[in-house]
């Protein structure tokens, strides 16, 4: 058996070495990139626009973040990875005012991206109107409409209150228990709830095909998907702040204000900081291949 030479031995060993060594250059610029984006668009957080240029609808800007492969279409593999991103870039982020570090209830931006990352496949199952497990950008407007709603006389506010007042089977301002829980068995209630939402919301050719939807949305409160007394007493308790047992029109217009501001506020630093995503994606960087908003008040 020939003796190999050492000229192959070391030619093996320089390319181990070229090769640990591009490896070591593409972590450290990875690395690099994860930390660079949070300390450029923390400070866009707050910040407007430049004057004269306008920012994408947030359909459009998540379209061109989600879809990393660049083949017009987002598939739900794609969506985790972004969010991912996401997660990582608000990790540093100081998006809470004092008046939310105060308020036990205010979710940071981080927070509100892990829960929606937990909700994900539900939501994208929702837009994924033709069901064939990709979003295109027409599926995406609609999370543009979703923030349009939030706006004054945007949809929204009139919505909560028709769904709320649905609920209230016995007009008290308030729900209770048994009504949370009856509601989530009422196939009236349900398909009532279904029309409304479809009329701002016309994700399907008609309501009945979202009653699916409303119907997981509900039950969700109680945390499973067979509800009982107890599990919607359980899960109510994130919103009855005074602790009686129920949940009145005036606890659910304070989360809404809550919820919604933030969301609004998340909304503009993507839509402020999605075009240098949409690079690093064509680059084939971190998020490609590797996988204050205006003023929000609303009174239920």
């Amino acid at each position: 058996m020939p003796t190999p030479r050492l000229s192959n031995f070391k030619r093996t060993n320089d390319d181990e070495t070229n090769t640990n060594h591009t490896h070591t250059m593409i972590r450290r610029s990875l690395h690099s990139i994860l930390l660079l984006l949070p300390a450029i668009t923390i400070p866009l957080v707050h910040s407007q626009p430049p004057p004269g240029k306008t920012t994408e609808p947030l359909g459009t800007v998540l379209h061109q973040i989600l879809d990393t492969n660049m083949d017009s279409e987002v598939t739900l593999d794609e969506v985790k990875s972004q969010i991912s991103m996401l997660e990582l870039l608000f990790d540093q982020s100081a998006d809470m005012d004092e008046a939310g570090r105060q308020n036990k209830k205010y979710m940071s931006s981080k927070e509100m991206l892990s829960g929606l990352k937990t909700a994900v496949p539900t939501l994208f199952d929702l837009l994924d109107s033709d069901s064939n497990k990709k979003l295109t950008k027409k599926e995406l407007a609609f999370v543009t409409k979703f923030e349009k709603s939030l706006k004054k006389d945007g949809g929204m506010r009139d919505l909560l209150r028709e769904i709320f007042s649905a609920l209230d089977v016995d007009g008290d301002d308030k729900l209770s228990v048994d009504e949370l829980f009856d509601a989530s068995k009422s196939d009236d209630i349900i398909a009532d709830i279904t029309v409304r939402f479809h009329k701002l919301f016309p994700l399907r050719d008609n309501a009945t095909e979202l009653e699916s939807f409303v119907k997981k949305t509900i039950e969700s409160l109680g945390g499973k998907e067979s509800l009982d007394i107890e599990s919607v007493r359980k899960g109510m308790k994130w919103i009855d702040d005074d602790e009686d047992g129920y949940i009145s029109r005036k606890e659910v217009g304070i989360y809404y204000n809550i919820a919604g501001k933030q969301f609004m506020d998340v909304s503009k630093s993507i839509k402020v900081m999605g075009p240098m995503m949409a690079m690093f994606n064509n680059m084939g960087g971190a998020g490609g291949n590797a996988g204050r908003a205006e003023g929000f008040k609303m009174d239920l």
